[in-house]
């Protein structure tokens, strides 16, 4: 129980509000902090990403190292070793799929 200044005891509600009042936040500086962090992330080049891609996004950005940090180029030989392409490899054209639906779709016209 807490006491007021001349002695007198307070009620057994203000100890539930001054144990509420403890775990409130003074502003809304994290927040907002996560809010601009997301705007980085989900802009409208991005706009299909899935909420849970979205969710490991900010949680690297939010709480891990400084990009700085971080060596890609293991990642990258380990990437091109399986197969995929670069971001600077040349367009070698359209996929076969794209060219036997067109096949396809010119058999149905009149």
């Amino acid at each position: 129980m807490y006491k007021k200044t001349d002695g007198i005891k307070m009620g057994i509600n203000l100890n539930h509000l001054l144990s509420v009042l403890k775990v409130l936040p003074l502003s809304s500086a994290d927040c907002e902090r996560g809010f601009s962090q997301m705007n980085l992330y989900h802009t409208s080049e991005r706009n299909r990403l899935l909420v849970s891609s979205v969710n490991d996004l900010l949680m690297i950005g939010i709480n891990g190292p400084p990009i700085t940090f971080w060596n890609a180029e293991k990642y990258v030989i380990s990437l091109l070793k399986s197969g995929r392409q670069g971001a600077l490899d040349i367009w070698t054209g359209p996929s076969k799929k794209t060219e036997a639906l067109m096949h396809r779709s010119n058999l149905f016209t009149p």
